[in-house]
């Protein structure tokens, strides 16, 4: 199966071969000291049964691949001569033939030429030997610089060792040589890498910038392949400058297979890379060990487990052998010694930026077989690594480790030995923000108007967010804006199970905060900007000592927000608002309260779990004062008799009133109880007059009142007085219920019949019309059918017709008169 495949990849090339040749894939090229056709073609070679075929050789043909590899002398695996960091003595260089060509596997030789690391200037030369056998030799001194020939046609076994002896100039040419060969290689690897992947070039450019030190430029995506390739060598090797990519005629040239292609076939296929520093040393290898033999530069590209030796098939001079020279530089580097720059903390499933100190990170480029090793037991996990030098640091991709959390200690290959990244590196889960709520104290700052506010998120581990953002809830198109966060401890720097994020409430309602983290997702948690809080305008509160429950009045707005009081002061018995600005309360006061303690009031607000508390909102005032009694003084010419607890209105009254805790200067407040008409209710201090009513003091806790009752209640009304001191308002406390009642001054009976044992009365005074029946006891009387008259000669008074059972009970007997809307008669002055 083998034999077979490689003769479909042979007749493949043929065929590629001689549509290059033909002029028809690609056009004429300038001249570069001779016209060069620039075979720019990606050919499938190395094609094995039941597998995918592997890269061909970019820009040119394969002429033969194999492995070329070292194995250390006290054992262990081989590795590819371009992946060792050092070429030292004792190590065995192996050569194995992995597919040549069939017309030139029994002729074809190779031999290796190794410049030494150091001041000696001779060159170990190996074989030549059959290429289609494989080969070992021992390293004999430290090396800088390995070079494979390989011959189709076979090598001169004379002349080759002819070279054995010192010349300085081959020794430098040659490395020189292999510097450019593995820059160039390096390039095209990259190039080709990313045309693969369809990655970005200019970051595979600065990538590669990074690694070699060379500052490539920005490409001009409208110039053809081969004029960014020219451009690129320029950059890599100015002396590659015989090449102008802007002259007028490269203009016409077609886009090749690819920009790495057009690299490796400018370089490697044409003189130009003999341009860049060897054709001194060709021409020098040809002088002294190879005369009749035409040398041409080749590169290796990987080929699986091996390397493609490439280069430009083109036809050679007659009598001339050809020899294909590829070399390598091993940079002979010494292991790294690195160090994590802090306590690195990194998510599971992502990739993480891994800060780093020490020497040669850049080098770590070069290391291989990531590794990460738990802290207890457990096999250690490969791990992908990329080295990020400009940033001091390595980003380890954790997209497809699986590994748990815990702690790990990273370390790599570096040739045979082991480089350990000295710290511990902490693996977490993503913390899972689906949980992640707002805390109970934050939901009570999210009142509109309060301004930009911190607010506390919690639940999950936040070390890992990356982003937070804000946006109102059921807004179509609403876009989010980015908000300030901060972790207690900072990024990735452990487990944090708390985060403060700035929100701006200038605008109440429903709004949602935007979590994102490096695995990708966006966790929502919902929050309300609420209406500002309820606002006391009448604070402080001044509940009295000595008093088990008493009435308190919220004054402000937002009050019917209020769900709940809570003070140390005692218990609040909340009622339903009175009005959009006041809200009534029962308050009992706790026993340990005393006069001038101040007390603050937290508030239940719907909405906000914990109570908003107002500072000093309650200071306990002295005992309220209290009206004791109130003995009163009332007219006694009235002519009709009072019943207890009344007060006539048209006639001052005087009450004298002894109180309790009478402090300062008191202010009494008269009224109806039920203050239907508060334009009536009376005011007044000591010292004060005001219609025709007075207040005086009368000693320590004793004041004295004197009034006309009408002049403050209707008939009818419960007339209540209170006191006012600096300490509160005394309870309510009853005078008498004020009546209109007549004042009769005289009684006439006379002798005019008005019925069967009826005679007719007169009765002379003042409100008589008050007057509805008359009798000669209390619960028989008879209806007054005349209304009163003006009495002759006495202005303001009125005569008023009654009638009258005959006889009178007896001599002397009194009348009596019901008022109206009264079921029992009152005894009056007036007599018989």
């Amino acid at each position: 199966m083998p034999d077979e495949a490689g003769g479909v990849r042979r007749q493949a090339a043929r065929r590629m071969e001689r549509v290059a040749n033909s002029g028809r894939l690609f056009p004429a090229v300038p001249r570069l000291n001779k016209v060069v056709r620039l075979t720019l073609v990606v050919l499938l070679l190395s094609l094995p049964a039941l597998a995918a075929p592997p890269r061909a050789c970019l820009g040119s043909l394969s002429v033969g691949s194999f492995r070329f590899r070292l194995e250390p002398p006290g054992g262990g695996p081989p590795l590819p001569v371009r992946a060792v960091n050092a070429l030292r003595a004792g190590l065995k260089l192996t050569y194995q033939p992995v597919q040549l060509p069939s017309e030139t596997r029994d002729k074809a030789q190779i031999a290796v030429v190794l410049v030494p690391d150091g001041a000696s200037e001779e060159l170990a030369i190996f074989g030549p030997v059959k290429a289609a056998k494989a080969a070992a030799w021992k390293v004999p001194e430290d090396a800088s610089v390995v070079a494979l020939i390989f011959g189709p046609q076979g090598l001169n076994m004379k002349k080759l060792k002819s070279l054995v002896g010192k010349n300085r100039e081959i020794l430098a040419e040659l490395a020189d040589y292999a510097e450019q060969n593995s820059k160039v290689e390096g390039l095209i690897d990259v190039l080709a890498s990313s045309e693969q992947s369809g990655g970005n070039l200019d970051a595979a450019l600065r990538g590669f910038s990074a690694k070699y030190g060379v500052s490539m430029p920005k490409l001009d995506g409208n110039a053809s392949t081969d004029q960014q390739a020219a451009v690129l060598l320029q950059a890599l090797l100015p002396a590659v400058n015989a090449y102008d990519p802007l002259a007028p005629r490269q203009a016409v040239m077609q886009q090749s297979a690819g920009l790495a292609a057009s690299v490796a076939g400018m370089f490697f296929g044409s003189p130009v890379g003999l341009a860049a520093g060897g054709a001194s040393l060709f021409q020098s290898m040809r002088t002294l060990m190879f005369p009749g033999t035409e040398f041409r530069s080749a590169f290796a590209q990987l080929s699986g487990d091996g390397l493609d030796l490439c280069a430009k098939r083109q036809p050679s001079a007659s009598r001339t052998r050809i020899a294909y020279l590829w070399a390598h530089r091993v940079p002979a580097l010494e292991p790294p010694s690195l160090a994590l720059a802090g306590e690195v903390h990194a998510p599971l499933g992502a990739a993480s930026l891994v800060r780093v100190k020490g020497q040669g990170l850049a080098n770590m480029e070069r290391a291989r077989e990531w590794l990460l090793a738990p802290a207890g037991e457990g096999e250690p996990l490969p791990v992908s690594v990329s080295v990020r030098a400009q940033q001091s640091a390595l980003e380890l991709d954790l997209r497809n480790v699986k590994a748990t959390p815990g702690r790990y200690t990273l370390s790599a290959r570096w040739d045979w030995d082991t480089v350990p990244i000295s710290g511990d590196i902490r693996l977490h889960a993503f913390g899972d923000l689906k949980s992640a709520s707002l805390s109970r104290a934050s939901r009570g700052r999210l009142v509109e108007g309060n301004g930009t506010v911190t607010v506390t998120l919690e639940g999950p581990d936040f070390q890992f967010l990356e982003k937070v953002a804000l946006e109102p809830a059921g807004v179509r198109d609403a876009q989010p804006v980015e908000a300030r966060f901060k972790l207690p401890q900072g990024k990735r720097a452990g487990e944090q199970r708390t985060l403060e994020v700035e929100i701006d409430t200038a605008k109440r309602g429903a709004y949602r905060l935007l979590l994102a983290q490096g695995d990708g997702m966006t966790y929502e948690v919902p929050y309300t900007v609420l209406p500002p809080n309820p606002r006391l305008t009448n604070l402080p509160l001044r509940p009295n000592a000595g008093e088990t429950a008493q009435p308190l009045t919220l004054e402000g707005s937002g009050l019917e927000r209020i769900e709940k009081l809570l003070s140390d002061a005692g218990e609040f018995d909340l009622e339903a608002p009175a009005s959009a600005s006041a809200r009534p309360a029962r308050f009992r006061l706790a026993s340990s309260a005393r006069r001038g303690d101040r007390f603050p009031l937290r508030m239940k607000i719907q909405g906000i779990d914990e109570p908003v508390e107002v500072p000093g909102a309650i200071q306990v005032a002295g005992p309220r004062p209290r009206i004791v009694t109130a003995r009163k003084s009332l007219p006694r010419d009235n002519g009709v008799a009072l019943r207890d607890g009344e007060i006539p209105a048209g006639a001052a009254a005087t009450f004298a009133l002894s109180l309790e805790h009478l402090e300062g200067i008191p202010r009494m407040e008269i009224s109806c109880d039920e203050e239907r008409e508060l334009r009536r209710k009376l005011q007044l201090s000591p010292g004060d007059r005001d219609r025709g009513a007075s207040l005086e003091t009368a000693g320590e806790g004793m004041l004295f009142l004197s009034l006309d009752p009408g002049a403050v209640g209707r008939p009818g009304c419960g007339l209540v007085t209170s006191v006012a001191t600096s300490e509160g308002r005394s309870d309510p406390y009853p005078l008498g219920q004020v009546i209109r009642v007549p004042r009769i001054e005289k009684f006439v009976l006379t002798d005019e019949k008005l019925g069967e044992n009826v005679y007719a009365g007169v009765l002379t005074g003042v409100d008589l019309e008050t007057i509805e029946k008359t009798g000669w006891d209390a619960e028989n009387g008879l209806p007054v059918e005349a209304i009163p008259a003006p009495a002759p000669g006495e202005p303001g008074k009125q005569v008023l017709r009654i009638a009258l059972p005959w006889p009178a009970p007896a001599p002397r007997a009194p009348v009596y008169v019901w008022l109206r809307g009264e079921d029992r008669g009152r005894v009056t002055t007036a007599r018989f």
